[in-house]
């Protein structure tokens, strides 16, 4: 936790400070919740952070994330209390499932441990910065999740402990003209390979941020449009423009704006 302190203090020293500040998947220990809602008081900002495994009294097993949402969000004035709100992951990966077999194996609990699936997909009303859908490591390869969710966001943020990196490049990749949203992965520095990226005509403007390289910490503020990317969802067949040019990408077949 030492360490995302840290890097809370280098956000906080910046001229423009981030609205929205997002931690990786497993990140923050139960216990330090309530650090992390002073964090977010100080900077002001809105923070989703993954949080350690939550174990009910049947052993039944979670993986979720908090959003943090201090009471001054937007505005200049100190923040002085906070609101959560919790999503979980659906789609538990080999490694977490292996993990739990391993666990009954060596302790024999009488109730074994198994995974409780978080089947709700949300959608995060941002206000003037826009919709956000949400995602776990691997439900970001839940197809039925970009169904839904199509239409209705301007962002897909994802957290992650992943190191099959290069599969979840080309997934965002994809994703962002899908779906056509701005894609975040925030992945743990142990593996790497975080990105930003949206679906920019241009491809040198699409990658708008990529940290590569493992066992590295970073902390990064970076821009995503989105006053310009509703316009495009708002009208498909005539996008916004830049010297005549279309902004974005052309809206996937059948877009239909639902929000």
């Amino acid at each position: 936790m030492a360490r995302y302190k840290k890097g809370f203090c280098n956000l906080s020293g910046d001229r423009e400070k981030p609205h929205i500040v997002v931690l990786p998947e497993l990140t923050v220990s139960n216990c330090y919740i309530k650090h992390l809602k002073e964090l977010s008081k100080v900077i002001n900002s809105v923070v989703i952070a993954g949080l350690d495994f939550q174990v009910n009294a049947g052993n039944k097993v979670s993986n979720k994330a908090v959003v943090v949402i201090p009471n001054n969000w937007t505005n200049t004035q100190r923040s002085t209390r906070t609101s959560c709100i919790y999503f979980g992951k659906t789609h538990f990966s080999n490694e977490e499932l292996e993990l739990f077999k391993k666990l009954n194996t060596h302790y024999k609990p009488k109730d074994k441990y198994s995974h409780l699936p978080d089947h709700v997909n949300y959608i995060i009303d941002a206000g003037p910065f826009g919709n956000i859908g949400v995602a776990i490591c691997s439900d970001f390869f839940d197809i039925e999740r970009f169904v839904i969710y199509k239409g209705k966001i301007h962002h897909m943020i994802v957290i992650s402990n992943n190191m099959d990196t290069n599969s979840y490049y080309f997934l965002a990749e994809a994703i962002a003209r899908l779906v056509f949203c701005n894609v975040v992965i925030c992945n743990t520095g142990y593996y790497g390979d975080s990105i930003a990226f949206s679906p920019y005509r241009e491809p040198f403007k699409r990658i708008i941020y990529r940290h590569q390289g493992q066992q590295l910490f970073s902390s990064q503020v970076v821009s995503l449009p989105v006053v310009s990317l509703d316009e495009a969802q708002r009208n498909p067949t005539s996008p916004p423009s830049d010297n005549g040019k279309s902004i974005f990408k052309s809206a996937p077949p059948g877009y239909i704006r639902h929000i």
